[in-house]
């Protein structure tokens, strides 16, 4: 039987293996946060490789680990979908973020068709991309969450579960409670800082490293490991903006170098994770 402390520790194991496995994660996303995602990547022991040409997508995906979709950048669309069919041939786990869904029909028609054409392993936005691809319908324009979204943990947890088991994926909602189910079970994630919906990104390297941790294994519990490494990271990088008296941007430089730094024993320390009960 799984308890918290299993997740936590597993997720501790699996981001020490980032290290020494250092998986190549194709990352197709978008110019806002190219290199944050680069960069989040590699400061978890991870390499990213960035390939939006459809005339080399599925080439580059052939020879990684994991292929991450993004579809802020719908105009790689058509890239996004050949790489996702060749790492699909191969079985390599596939990430898509839902970026902007709730504004944008267009999205999320290319988010219905990508599901039916590939397997997607991993599914990661905020709690309103993640509800208009549930129910395809518009939730807010824009990328931001809608309050009220975020506040039906309950909701939220029975359409993601609905969505899993039909799609036979994890499903990772991202908030002020993290929710991850893969359709059977589902966990909640207590880590994080208000400080990372106030810069770009977070969210964007949130779903690369879903790619270095599905690469070592495609399961709930890497789905789960995620929130609680980039939310222990924001917690530490906002103590150390609170002793500099800094702002944002410093946030989120501090929040890529606590990746770097973290240690096992720091996600067994502060990792907050409760198992949900019906």
């Amino acid at each position: 039987m799984e308890t918290k402390i299993s997740y936590i520790k597993k997720a501790a194991e699996l981001f020490s293996q980032i290290q020494k496995a250092k998986p190549l994660v194709h990352c197709i996303t978008n110019g806002v946060t190219v290199n944050d995602c680069a960069n989040i990547l590699l400061a978890a022991g991870a390499r990213p490789t960035m390939a939006h040409h459809t005339k080399e997508a599925a080439e580059v995906t052939a020879g990684c680990d994991a292929l991450v979709c993004n579809f802020g950048a719908t105009d790689d669309y058509e890239a996004m979908l050949l790489a996702a069919k060749e790492a699909d041939a191969l079985a390599h786990p596939i990430i898509l973020d839902p970026v902007g869904a709730g504004g944008s029909s267009f999205r999320r028609k290319k988010i219905r068709e990508f599901f039916d054409k590939v397997h997607v392993s991993c599914i990661r936005g905020n709690a309103s991309e993640m509800l208009a691809v549930f129910r395809d319908a518009g939730t807010v324009v824009g990328v931001d969450a809608r309050e009220s979204d975020e506040k039906d943990v309950e909701g939220l947890i029975i359409q993601a579960s609905e969505f899993a088991r039909e799609h036979g994926c994890v499903c990772v909602i991202s908030g002020r409670t993290d929710i991850i189910t893969d359709g059977n079970k589902e966990v909640l994630i207590k880590n994080g800082s208000p400080l990372m919906s106030k810069i770009t990104g977070s969210g964007c390297m949130s779903t690369a490293l879903l790619g270095a941790f599905f690469a070592l294994e495609k399961s709930m519990t890497a789905g789960a490991a995620v929130p609680v490494v980039m939310g222990i990271a924001g917690e530490l990088a906002e103590k150390e903006c609170q002793k500099e008296h800094s702002g944002t941007m410093s946030f989120k430089m501090h929040m890529i170098d606590r990746i770097s730094l973290l240690e096992e024993n720091d996600i067994i320390k502060y990792g907050k994770l409760e198992i949900n009960k019906d």
